[in-house]
C-alpha cells in the first residue's frame, strides 16, 4: 500500500475519530484505525465495537491496500507535521511496518493484521429517514443536555427518536429534567422509538457542527447507521423501552410567568455565585409582576435580585437546581420564554416562542 495525501485533508478526517476509538482498550486491534487504499480514494475505519465511524476521502494512490495502525500515535504524528506538506503512507510488506514520510522526516509505525479489524453489520436496516441537517440538529442539541448518566438506567442514557401521528420527536431525561424536541412530517414509514446510545449522540452532533447537507438515516429495532456524505457512523441501539414521558407533562400548569431569556439567566447565573451547594439551588418568589431570585450560601450569605416579568397566576414560591435551568436558557438563548407552574408539586414547563415545537421539563427541588 503507498498513497499521498495532503496534511489538511488527513487532519481534519482524524480529528472525527479520537473520541471514537478509546484509549483504554483490552483488545489491542480497537486502538488502531484502518485505512483502505483504493484506486483513487482511502476509506478510513474506527470502531470500539458498539460504533463504528468511516470516512472517505480523495488521495493519489499509487499502490492499493489496507493497513491497521494505532490511531492515537498516527494522529499525534499528522497534527505535528507542518502545515501545506503532503504526506506519504507506505507500507512495507516485509516488516509490516508502516513508513509516514513528509519533507525530510521519516516515522515507522507498527501495524497489527487487517483481516482482525472487526466490522459491524449495517444489513437488514428497513426503515430510512432523510432529513436536512438543521433540523437532525435541532432534534440532537436541544435534548442532549438532559440525558442521563445513571448505569443502571441504561434506556435514560440516550435520546429517544420516535414517530407519532407523523410528527417525529427526539426526547431525553435523567429523571430530574425532560427535554422534547419535534419536527412535522418527514417522508417515513412508521417505525417503532429508538434509543440512541450517548456517544453517538455526541458524535453525530460534532459532526453536524461542520455538515450542512441532508441526512440519511437507516435502522432497525437494534442497528442505526448515518450517513453524512463521505461519513458513515453504524451503531448499536440501547436495547430497552423508553419510559412513557408523555405522563410526566403536565397539561394544567395555569400559573404562568414570561420573562426575558437573557436577562434572566444573567441573574440566575449571578445570584446563585453565592451556593457552595453541589446542586446551587436558587429559589423564585413571584408576585405580581416581580420575581425574587435568592440564594444562600455559608455564614448566612444570601444573594438576591429582583427580575421584572408578567405574570399570571396567585403566587409561587419554588427551588430549583440552578444548572438545569440555566442549561434550558442557554439553548433558547433569545427572546422571551415562558415557565409554566403548577400549584402542586408538578414539573415546571418551559418554552418559547423562539424555539418552536421544543418544551423542558424541570422538576423543583426541595426546600
Amino acid at each position: 500500500m503507498e498513497f499521498s495525501i495532503s496534511q489538511k485533508t488527513l487532519l481534519e478526517c482524524l480529528n472525527h475519530f479520537q473520541s471514537v476509538v478509546e484509549r483504554r482498550n483490552t483488545i489491542p486491534i480497537l486502538s488502531n484505525i484502518k485505512i483502505v487504499a483504493s484506486e483513487n480514494d482511502l476509506i478510513i475505519t474506527a470502531t470500539d465495537l458498539a460504533l463504528e465511524l468511516t470516512e472517505r476521502l480523495d488521495a493519489k494512490v499509487t499502490k492499493v491496500g489496507g493497513v491497521t495502525i494505532p490511531s492515537q500515535l498516527f494522529f499525534d504524528i499528522v497534527r505535528k507535521v507542518p502545515d501545506k506538506s503532503e504526506i506519504k503512507l507506505r507500507k512495507d510488506e516485509k516488516t509490516e511496518l508502516v513508513f509516514v514520510l513528509f519533507g525530510e522526516s521519516k516515522f515507522s509505525i507498527p501495524t497489527l493484521p487487517i483481516d482482525d479489524f472487526p466490522e459491524m453489520d449495517d444489513e437488514n436496516l428497513d426503515v430510512e429517514i432523510e432529513i436536512k441537517s438543521d433540523e437532525l440538529c435541532k432534534l440532537i442539541n436541544n435534548c442532549k443536555f438532559c440525558m442521563g448518566l445513571d448505569e443502571s438506567r441504561q434506556y435514560l442514557n440516550g435520546i429517544y427518536l420516535h414517530l407519532s401521528e407523523e410528527i417525529v420527536s427526539s426526547v431525553a431525561t435523567d429523571g430530574h429534567r425532560l427535554a422534547k424536541c419535534s419536527l412535522t412530517a418527514l417522508n417515513s414509514k412508521p417505525f417503532e422509538g429508538i434509543i440512541i446510545p450517548k456517544k453517538t449522540v455526541y458524535e453525530i452532533s460534532k459532526i453536524l457542527e461542520e455538515y450542512s447537507e441532508k441526512v440519511i438515516l437507516n435502522f432497525s429495532k437494534n442497528r442505526l447507521k448515518v450517513i453524512f456524505g463521505n461519513i458513515k457512523i453504524i451503531t448499536k441501539l440501547i436495547a430497552s423501552n423508553f419510559p412513557d414521558y408523555e405522563s410526566v407533562i403536565p397539561k394544567d400548569n395555569d400559573q404562568v410567568m414570561e420573562v426575558d431569556c437573557k436577562s434572566f439567566s444573567e441573574t440566575i447565573d449571578r445570584v446563585s455565585t453565592i451556593s457552595n451547594e453541589k446542586f446551587r439551588t436558587v429559589k423564585f418568589e413571584i408576585s405580581e409582576n416581580t420575581c425574587v431570585v435568592s440564594s444562600f450560601g455559608t455564614d448566612k450569605s444570601i444573594g438576591t435580585e429582583s427580575v421584572d416579568v408578567d405574570f399570571s397566576g396567585s403566587g409561587v414560591s419554588i427551588n430549583f437546581n440552578a444548572r438545569y435551568i440555566l442549561d434550558v436558557l442557554s439553548i433558547i438563548k433569545t427572546g422571551k420564554v415562558k415557565f409554566h407552574f403548577s400549584k402542586n408539586t408538578a414539573p415546571t414547563v418551559l418554552e418559547s416562542s423562539t424555539l418552536k415545537n421544543s418544551l423542558f421539563l424541570i422538576m423543583q427541588m426541595r426546600a
